[in-house]
Formats: structure tokens, sequence, C-alpha cells
């Protein structure tokens, strides 16, 4: 009894949906490269850098601003008196303090920063700040002078242009 095997052409359907798929692949790549090159073009003819645009800020009065924040620092100074045990709490609200204050003065929003991206804003003076009060803030036992670092955090503010 002999038995005969007939072998199937490889593609036995039709190629045009792959082909059409393909071009359509294409077509949309090359279209989104052609729109972001001609962002960047139209940016560079402009003369705009490719920035996240800042919220328009207008300048508070300094002198009327540190008041507040002056008043703030004291309430803060005055709850820690009363519970010299709160170290972590105090360099927490003091670095809230002035990070809200850095906000309000610069319009740069640094609540949510990094130590390392407060440095590359070049607010030398808030970065110092931030980086003495880290080590209490977030130490496992919170070790520190809450009262010279009230003393430094007043002292920028006092100073801030």
């Amino acid at each position: 009894m002999p038995t005969t095997v007939e072998l199937q052409k490889m593609f036995k359907y039709s190629a045009t949906p792959i082909v059409i798929t393909v071009a359509a692949l294409i077509a949309v790549t090359l279209l989104l490269i052609a729109m972001i090159l001609w962002k960047i073009f139209k940016n560079k003819k402009e003369g705009k850098k490719n920035t996240i645009k800042s919220i328009l800020w207008i300048k508070p009065d300094m002198e009327r601003l540190r008041q507040e924040y002056l008043a703030k620092l004291m309430k803060i100074e005055m709850e820690f008196d009363s519970d010299t045990t709160q170290i972590r709490l105090a360099y927490e609200r003091m670095s809230r303090l002035i990070r809200d204050f850095a906000y309000k003065a610069t319009g740069i929003d640094v609540m949510k920063y990094s130590l390392s991206e407060i440095r590359k804003t070049e607010l030398d003076n808030l970065a110092d700040l931030i980086e003495e009060y880290y080590e209490p803030e977030f130490d496992k036992i919170s070790v520190g002078d809450v009262k010279a670092s009230i003393e430094k955090t007043r002292g920028v503010i006092s100073k801030w242009n």
C-alpha cells in the first residue's frame, strides 16, 4: 500500500495584509520622526530652549515675607522649647518652612527636591541648611543642635535677597 505525500506551498495565503501593515508602520514612524524634527527646528528658529515652562511667578514683598516666616520659625522654636525631645519633628518643620519660604521668594518649587537637586538651583544657603537638617531629620536616632539650626535658619531668612 503506497502512501504519497504532497507538500503544500510555504505561503498559501496572500502577502498583501503583511505588506500593508509594514507600510503603515513605516509611514507612522516617518511621520513621528518628521514631527519631532519639525518641533526641534521650530524651537531653534524661535530661539527657544527645550525646557519645561515655569509657572508665572511674581516677586513678593520680601520684607513682609521675611516677617511672616520669622514668626513661623519662632513658633517652631517655642514648640521645641516646650518639648526638647522632639528633635526630628523640629528639623522636619524647619525643612518644610525654609523650603516653602524659598519657593515663595524665588518661584522655584523645592519642596520635593533632593539635596543634589537643590544644589543645582544655585540656592547655596538653602542647600547648606537642608544638608544640615538631613542627618537629624532622617537618622535612626535624631541628634542635633536645634537652637543653632534655628539661628542659622533665622539668618538665612533675614538675609535672603
